[in-house]
């Protein structure tokens, strides 16, 4: 069995993938945990990561605490999507949420995914700038599985595709949803650019 050192941190809650779900989303790690507002993907409430798939899915989000993590699921449910991280396990090299604050020690086992979940045929990645974005971190998992990919250098969104046991995934690198970026692109172009991957 692999052993970590110590202050190495495992990712809580792994991935969550309905049934016959086409599309997974996948960010970098979860926010420390004092910014958590419920117990599952991104917990942090001031991001805008629920809210832009609410809108998507045509449904409003509560404030009910005892509601949050059942209802996130639903809406991941009805919009045939599945969600994970690519860290599995990091460092995180100070007290904060920043991405650039984290440091990889495992890989999520993206391929696992993609081999129990046949329906999936989009990946999208929530972030890409920085050694620590999910767009670099799947980049460093992709040649440790010597999966051939060619990624575009243009400004975002980028679309790429990728081979795993005879099919063919298209990887999609949008704008964060996060309030840090909000200045970068507005919330309705955001909600656009989600839906068009996801809604396809």
């Amino acid at each position: 069995m692999k052993k970590y050192a110590p202050g190495d941190l495992t990712h809580p809650f792994k991935w969550f993938v309905p049934e016959n779900a086409t599309t997974l989303i996948i960010g970098t790690f979860p926010p420390v945990e004092k910014r958590w507002g419920f117990k599952f993907f991104y917990p942090n409430l001031q991001n805008n990561f629920w809210t832009i798939l609410s809108k998507i899915a045509g449904t409003t989000l509560s404030t009910d605490k005892n509601v949050m993590v059942a209802e996130r699921q639903n809406i991941l449910r009805k919009l045939k999507t599945g969600i994970t991280d690519m860290g599995a396990v990091i460092k995180r090299l100070s007290p904060d949420s920043k991405d650039e604050s984290l440091e990889i020690v495992e890989y999520m086992e993206i391929l696992h995914i993609l081999r129990e979940h046949p329906s999936l045929k989009k990946i999208i990645l929530t972030s890409s700038s920085g050694k620590s974005s999910a767009l670099a971190w799947f980049k460093g998992y992709l040649e440790e599985n010597n999966i051939a990919h060619v990624i575009p250098k243009r400004t975002k969104p980028l679309q790429f595709d990728i081979q795993f046991k005879k099919r063919t995934i298209s990887v999609h690198v949008l704008y964060s949803p996060s309030r840090r970026a909000a200045n970068r692109i507005s919330f309705e172009k955001l909600v656009e650019m989600y839906k068009d991957v996801i809604l396809q």
